[in-house]
């Protein structure tokens, strides 16, 4: 293993020759905390969007910004001499799907210039060591590609043993030792170390008062995501790759939704077994009720859901051929539904129709972003469809009377169109269109 001390010189840009040196995956770290200076914290102030919620202080981007000079070399300093402590974050709970909430841990303005950094030192650092099937908040990959490399293992594959985990509460239950533990094979420069523990055990303030942080990195936090894919390389991903892909086993991780499929039932029977005591060595639990072992084979009936899509085998029109499709999974095209429904009830009469037509382009527009694959096209054309009825439903109810005929909104849906879901051959596509593989 190399262990030396790299002293990498304060040039222009940081996060090139850090990266650059970090393709030596053997490679330790020492010299990193030199980082934190000026010049990279501005980079923080111009990349951190100033409309976000504020932290427990109420500072702002601008306030911040209007002494920023001094501000900057302030915080420099307070960082190399040791004395600077972030504050406790603000908590902010936010729906869930399944009519629970989830605590969103909201920092400082000043905090979020820190785990910018942070992050930034992070992500060049373990980018290289990362696995090709992990693609949760990195650079050029997506949701859709782990899709996708679910779909080709069960399709070009034929890995048709799947092992759904969903791990219960991870990014409350990471264990803060063994993060840190998890860094040190990495990184050897005690200072950051130091750090990364001052910032992973700040309390969140809520309106039952402060919860102090033993355990967990709490979503919101900047290099929240960096850290819970390193603390999941190591407990999860590595330990797969090492275990189970020689017999043909695929994974596919997208933070902490991941999917196995297996070639053979023993394989996956061994492989459920196992990591349950993997994960609780890490301080992480399975949630028996959500996790699934499926023989999901065409003619089982069988069906899984994964990154709110859900896998299923169907039959085209007049024929009884079994082909794999995905579709937008039940729940999420309901939730999505609700929230138009709720927005347009609470926002009919504080915006000017414009208004809500753009919001409601933008809303549309991200949904086929996401959900838009060639094989899930009917769901798009329903979502599209129910959002407008729900507008010409809230249109209609902005006064007692009904102040808007049938006639008059498709006028207005001829003038200025609501985005139709595009055409087939536009969306993405699992698959080659010429290789459609069926049983």
């Amino acid at each position: 293993m190399i262990n030396q001390d790299f002293r990498l010189t304060n040039q222009s840009n940081s996060w090139m020759r850090i990266g650059k040196l970090a393709k030596h995956k053997e490679m330790v770290f020492k010299n990193l905390f030199q980082h934190f200076n000026v010049e990279n914290l501005r980079q923080a102030f111009v990349a951190i969007d100033g409309t976000k919620a504020t932290g427990i202080d109420l500072k702002t981007k601008d306030q911040y910004g209007k002494d920023l000079d001094s501000n900057l070399q302030e915080l420099v300093n307070r960082l190399h001499v040791g004395s600077y402590r972030p504050q406790a974050k603000r908590g902010v709970e936010i729906p869930k799907g399944n009519g629970k909430t989830r605590l969103i841990a909201v920092g400082s303005f000043e905090d979020k210039l820190v785990e910018w950094v942070l992050a930034q030192i992070l992500n060049q650092l373990y980018e290289p060591l990362f696995i090709e099937t992990s693609y949760g908040f990195r650079p050029k990959r997506s949701a859709f590609q782990a899709v996708k490399t679910t779909f080709n293992a069960l399709v070009k594959k034929k890995r048709r043993y799947v092992v759904d985990v969903d791990i219960k509460g991870f990014f409350d239950t990471v264990s803060h030792r063994k993060m840190i533990k998890m860094l040190e094979k990495r990184i050897s420069d005690r200072k950051l170390l130091s750090l990364i523990s001052r910032l992973l055990e700040v309390g969140i303030l809520t309106a039952e008062g402060l919860i102090e942080k033993d355990q967990g990195t709490p979503q919101g936090g900047i290099a929240s995501p960096i850290l819970s894919n390193i603390y999941l390389h190591h407990a999860l991903d590595v330990w797969f790759l090492d275990n189970f892909t020689k017999q043909g086993g695929v994974i596919s991780r997208y933070a902490d939704d991941v999917v196995f499929s297996f070639k053979e039932k023993e394989e996956a029977e061994r492989f459920f077994n196992e990591i349950k005591e993997r994960l609780a060595f890490y301080n992480l639990e399975m949630n028996e009720d959500k996790s699934n072992k499926i023989d999901f084979s065409p003619r089982g009936g069988k069906i899984f859901n994964f990154l709110n899509f859900t896998f299923y085998w169907g039959t085209d029109r007049g024929s009884s051929k079994k082909r794999l499709r995905v579709k937008t999974k039940r729940e999420r095209l309901n939730k999505a539904t609700v929230e138009v429904n709720t927005w347009l009830k609470e926002n009919r009469n504080r915006y000017t129709t414009d208004k809500i037509w753009n919001h409601l382009k933008s809303i549309l527009r991200g949904h086929y972003n996401y959900f838009g694959l060639d094989c899930n096209r009917p769901k798009l054309v329903h979502f599209y469809f129910e959002v407008n009825g729900l507008l010409f439903k809230w249109l209609n109810r902005r006064s007692q009377r009904k102040s808007m005929c049938g006639a008059k909104f498709k006028r207005m849906l001829l003038r200025n169109p609501l985005p139709f879901p595009p055409d087939v051959r536009k969306l993405k596509h699992l698959i080659d269109r010429r290789g459609f593989y069926v049983y």
